[in-house]
């Protein structure tokens, strides 16, 4: 078998995956975590650090550090996508033209652009496309 058949061997059994019953379940649960979090913090019931403690309690939830930024994604099922344009620069895109640009060489790390529909929550948390509660960044510089 040459590398491209591999590959697409290997992009088969992740779609499969994908489209199985228990990420069906994951990705559900994801979304439901992550609006009850949204619902949380726009009442003030949990503050920046207690919401990087629950983000992290769920277990579909996305970490990711890089250089000075530390990153929770609650549902990272709706399309989320990571990106480093530059060595040190982390864009954070929901594929729906919602985004953050992070400047993660800068210590400490800052958003320093917030594209399309995004509502900052409190100091640390974003919503990606607020009007579904979904696509949570919780930052962590």
């Amino acid at each position: 078998m040459n590398w491209k058949e591999h590959l697409d061997k290997a992009v088969a059994a992740v779609k499969e995956a994908a489209t199985s019953e228990k990420a069906q379940e994951i990705a559900a649960k994801a979304k439901a975590t992550a609006g009850a979090l949204v619902e949380k913090v726009k009442s003030g019931a949990v503050d920046a650090a207690d919401a990087i403690v629950e983000a992290n309690r769920d277990p579909s939830a996305l970490s990711v550090h890089f250089m000075n930024v530390d990153l929770t994604i609650l549902s990272p099922s709706e399309g989320i996508s990571i990106t480093r344009p530059d060595a040190a620069t982390l864009v954070v895109a929901d594929g729906q033209g919602n985004g953050l640009v992070i400047n993660a060489a800068a210590d400490p790390a800052y958003v320093a652009e917030m594209i399309g529909t995004v509502t900052r929550l409190n100091g640390n948390t974003f919503d990606l496309g607020a009007e579904d509660g979904v696509n949570v960044v919780i930052t962590k510089f």
